[in-house]
Order: C-alpha cells, then structure tokens, then sequence
C-alpha cells in the first residue's frame, strides 16, 4: 500500500461554497443558519485534479477567511513541489509555514488547511495511479459503516425511526445545554431505539469535571455507547482520568485532538474511541497513521460534518480502520451533503459504498459549484 508515482503540483484552487435552508443541528456551540465549507482542487503538471474539504464550520464566514490564506500564503509553496506520497507535502510545507502560523496566531487553521489539502492530495493520487481507494488500500468490502448524528431533540420521533429503518444502529445527540437536557432526551431515544440499538451523547466541551461526572451518572441507567467531548480538549489529563474513573460510559474525542502524541495521550488518560476528522487535523494520512498506533482496547469512529466530499474520505477511514469503526453522518438537510456530488452518501444496511472509480471522493458537479458558490464580496 504504497504510491510509486511521482507527481508534480501545477496549481491549486479554492471554492468557498455555502447552502442555504437546511435544518441546523442544535448544539452547545450554537446553530448553523447556513452551511458553509471550502473545497480545494488540487492539479499536476499532467492534468489530473484531486478534491478536498477543509473544516470551516464556524464562524459563518471561515471558509472564505480561509480560501485568503491559501490563495495569498500556501499557494505559493505548492505549485511546482514534486510528491510520490501525500505525506511529503503536509512535512514540506509545516517545514516551509508553521512559524508563519505561529506569528499569526492561526496554527489550528494551518492544520485545518494541511488536513483538507491532504485530502486532495490522496485523491489526486488515487486518480493519478487508476485505482479506488477501496482497491488501493486492499480493503474486504468497499463500504463504511455509518452512524446518525446531531439528532435534534424536536426530531428524534421521526429520524430514529427512520435512520433505523436505513439500517444505522446507533445514534448521536447533542446535549449539554438547556433546551436539549440531558437525561431526558437520552430517556426519549433509548425508548425510540429497536432492539440491540445504542444511544451516544455529544456535549461540545461544554461541561465543567463536576458538571460532567453529574450528567454522565444521570444517562449510566440508559446505556450510551460513548460520551463525546465531556471536557474541553485542553482540559489537563488529570480531570480525564478522574472522569474516566467515575463512569462506566466510554470517553470519546479528537475533532479538536491535534497530532498522533496528544490522541495517545488521551488514551492514557482514558478515552477510549478516539475521533479524528479529517478535515481539521492530518487529513486522510494523519487518520491512517493514527490507527496503526492506537491501542488495541481503543476504537477509532471518525468524526466528520460538511459536505459530500470530506463526507466521503472520512467514511472512507472508517472502511480501513475495519469492522469495529464507524463514521457519523448529520441526519439533518444540507445541500452540500446531498446536491454537491451527487447522490453519493446513500445509507443502506447501515453502510455507505465507497466510490468505484479511481479516487477518493467523488468529484462535485460544476452545476452544483456555481449553484452554491460564496458571492463575490
């Protein structure tokens, strides 16, 4: 599993898109009235392009901020730079960028830049060299497991139903903030669940070690498979031992875990399903390099919201890691997920297929670029 081609970079672009209408989760961090993302294309000496996503969730307008940056600063780096492994362009340009980033106080965003850009790297690759990334990686089955997430408390009679009805056997919920509760809503799902069904609980950071030792023995009685980001990612690894050691609920985390040494910390400190997104640190490189180091008791569910295209490489993780990986998919309307590349992200059994041709991801139709695209300022 290794590439032998040698690319060279010709240039890269940037589309800061948006959708409009939708339904936005609810959450600790607030609500989303639209629902942006950035997408870059990347495209060698031979005429072959590869896509990414980098995360640009919030604020409203971080996907334009963001395409700035790499037109104004990483651009430059890129155009010319010869690879044959994805990796070699994420140490070229942290060799080349990451004091720049440190001056400017924007590091998380370079690694939210790198992540996306990787991204487009691995399916230039793929491309570049005819195959799946099902086929390339060697992989039993071309599909992913999926799970539904950012279950509104208002729609869990519908959507749980529903998404059982699609095969999916576990379910996310936002909680830790007033209009969601905590123990209710997870009583309300876990009634709505079929037989075998689990429930998980995603805070958001929002939770003080008290607040959070509170609200997990209140959900003990229901079950949940895991409990998402209790503490904030900074929290000292002390207050995660002393919740993991007062629950018997799986601590889980890492959308906001930045490099492979600060995750295994997390599971030394307790955390035990481990959730990196591919759009906001390591790409699909930093993610596979992850797996193969975690320990054996520690599972690996990506964590993913955006659109179609990073929707699609990180389920796409979720297929390599293996059986006991699943990666989430927003149960709420969003255009970028469902118009942009078609109708690719089609749950049945529970699983998504990978794309078939050559690539990662599948490409975003023209159409639907210009449909969704940032106006000029």
């Amino acid at each position: 599993m290794s590439f032998r081609s040698t690319i060279t970079l010709a240039q890269i672009e940037v589309f800061p898109i948006r959708a409009t209408g939708g339904v936005s989760p609810k959450m600790a961090l607030g609500t989303m009235p639209t629902r942006p993302a950035l997408l870059v294309r990347v495209t060698d000496d031979q005429g072959c392009f590869g896509w990414g996503e980098v995360w640009a969730n919030f604020p409203p307008r971080a996907n334009i901020h963001k395409a700035h940056i790499i037109e104004d600063v990483v651009a430059a780096h890129l155009t010319g730079l010869s690879f044959t492994d994805p990796r070699e362009v994420q140490e070229a340009l942290r060799a080349k960028l990451s004091v720049f980033f440190l001056h400017i106080g924007q590091a998380r965003v370079f690694e939210h830049i790198l992540a996306g850009l990787d991204t487009a790297l691995w399916d230039l690759a793929l491309r570049a060299s005819g195959e799946s990334f099902a086929a390339f990686m060697g992989l039993p089955s071309a599909s992913s497991r999926s799970y539904a997430t950012s279950i509104n408390a208002s729609d869990l009679e519908t959507l749980i139903p529903r998404h059982s009805g699609l095969g999916q056997t576990h379910f996310k919920l936002k909680i830790g903030f007033a209009e969601h509760g905590n123990a209710e809503i997870v009583e309300r799902a876990a009634r709505l669940c079929p037989l075998g069904a689990r429930i998980m609980v995603d805070s958001n950071q929002s939770w003080s070690l008290d607040e959070a030792k509170a609200s997990l023995h209140a959900i003990e009685p229901f079950d949940p498979y895991f409990a998402e980001e209790c503490l904030r990612a900074d929290a000292p690894a002390s207050e995660w031992e002393d919740l993991a050691r007062s629950t018997d609920i799986a601590l889980a985390g890492g959308e906001n875990i930045y490099g492979i040494a600060d995750f295994l910390t997390m599971t030394r400190a307790g955390m035990r399903v481990l959730q990196p997104d591919v759009a906001k640190w390591g790409g699909v490189s930093g993610a596979l390099d992850l797996a193969a180091q975690v320990p054996e008791d520690v599972m690996i569910w990506p964590h993913f919201m955006g659109s179609a295209v990073g929707q699609i490489a990180a389920l796409s993780i979720s297929a390599a890691v293996g059986r006991n990986s699943a990666c989430e998919v927003d149960v709420n309307e969003n255009a970028l997920r469902t118009e942009l590349c078609g109708d690719v992200i089609r749950i049945e059994s529970g699983c998504v297929a990978l794309p078939e041709a050559p690539g990662l991801v599948v490409p975003p139709s023209p159409d639907a670029l210009d449909r969704f695209a940032e106006p000029p300022a």
